[in-house]
């Protein structure tokens, strides 16, 4: 049977943008609510975007804690830290820990985020094969650093550069490699990679496109190399940033229904009644009334708090994802949003002047990507547009050729 209270019971599972923005929003619409966060994690409320400069020592772990369990208990909200979530039951609208604590809800969010995924190669169970995810994982990786002289870093995603860089900075001798043909596949296009690969590499970091990684070369238990090709690169350390998989283990043994990650509809409300989901786990309806997988840091702190909403009867509709990353790298500044790459009967508008690069796509005259890099003055003007999905007609203030200076 479902356990009541006079005040309303909400659990969060998970600590992160989402979790995080949803608890303050909650305690914020019912100060009387009983809200409880389980994390399986220690710090708190972390930036995950500032790992790489942890490692880089440009930051300290500190500066990184936007929200500590003590301070989420200043506003009432119950943290537990180092726990694990094991089994949701909506039948008995129940959560059960590792330690076979059960505790019950009135609504239950999600934010469960995601996980690196690792290779399934030889030697990736050494000592020195790292992921960069978490806080603690940062840590590792710094100490690791501190004994070492070369790295090699797989994937040239966002996570990847960002740590082959910091690396770098830290004095080691990086390589990154990379099966795809590109530099961040997912944000740029060819001509945007070949810019950012050039600063990469003008950087002092090696960068191995087209290149896969075979396995691990290692001599008691640790790293020594990387077999990629017909090279074997000699390296103390592997930094393994090849993606994410959302987490949604707890949604599928509660039976919620699953596509790419956690289903959710326009109030972010999963298919079980009073579970909702949000962040890096939640798939959502995008700008374009699509069912996609959301990311970032601003689409997860939106999502935790309109689920907030909702679950508090603040009936709040999701106005929609847009893909969307913001970013300097290598010193070269860049926007990506929506799609950047044109499909049949869509059009590109572009232009290049060394490192400064725009690409707007359209079709029937809407806006649908665009791709900003060395000057992105206008990002948020063109996100607006986007957003917004009018049609630019003729007379229109807004001309996307002046924006080019075509």
């Amino acid at each position: 049977m479902k356990k009541t209270t006079a005040s309303p019971k909400y659990i969060i599972i998970g600590q992160g943008a989402a979790g995080a923005a949803a608890a303050n929003e909650i305690k914020q619409l019912e100060n009387e609510a009983v809200v409880t966060m389980i994390s399986n994690e220690h710090e708190g409320f972390y930036s995950r975007i500032d790992l790489p400069d942890i490692i880089s020592g440009k930051r300290e772990t500190q500066d990184a804690l936007l929200q500590t369990p003590a301070q989420f208990q200043d506003k009432g909200i119950d943290c537990l830290t180092g726990e694990q979530a094991i089994r949701i039951s909506p039948d008995d609208h129940s959560v059960e820990l590792t330690a076979g604590q059960r505790l019950y809800y009135d609504k239950l969010l999600l934010a469960t985020g995601a996980r690196p995924v690792l290779p399934r190669l030889p030697g990736m169970e050494a000592t020195g094969v790292f992921s960069l995810w978490t806080i603690e994982q940062a840590k590792d990786i710094l100490l690791a650093a501190a004994g070492a002289k070369a790295a090699v870093v797989i994937g040239a995603g966002l996570i990847g550069i960002k740590a082959a860089l910091a690396l770098h900075q830290r004095g080691l001798r990086v390589t990154i490699l990379e099966q795809l043909d590109r530099v961040l596949p997912q944000q740029l296009d060819e001509a945007g990679a070949e810019i950012l690969a050039a600063a990469i590499r003008a950087g002092g970091v090696e960068l191995l496109t087209s290149t896969r990684m075979e396995a691990v070369e290692t001599s008691g238990g640790r790293v020594t190399g990387v077999h990629a090709g017909s090279r074997l690169i000699a390296c103390d350390m592997i930094v393994c940033a090849i993606g994410v998989r959302p987490d949604t283990e707890l949604a599928r043994t509660a039976g919620l229904a699953l596509g790419a990650g956690i289903v959710t509809d326009q109030f972010l409300q999963t298919s079980q009644a009073d579970i909702y989901a949000a962040g890096d786990a939640a798939e959502v309806i995008d700008v374009f009334g699509q069912q996609m997988m959301s990311a970032g840091w601003p689409a997860a702190v939106e999502q935790g708090i309109i689920a907030a909403r909702n679950m508090a009867g603040v009936q709040t509709r999701y106005p929609g994802y847009l893909t969307q990353n913001s970013v300097e790298i290598a010193g070269i500044p860049l926007v990506s949003a929506g799609t950047i790459y044109a499909r049949d009967g869509e059009e590109i508008l572009s232009r290049q002047d060394g490192n400064t690069y725009r690409k707007l796509v359209l079709a029937n005259n809407r806006l649908k990507g665009f791709l900003l890099m060395g000057d992105i003055r206008q990002a948020g003007v063109l996100a607006g547009v986007l957003t917004r999905q009018q049609p630019i007609v003729p007379g229109n203030s807004f001309h996307y050729a002046k924006l080019l200076e075509l």
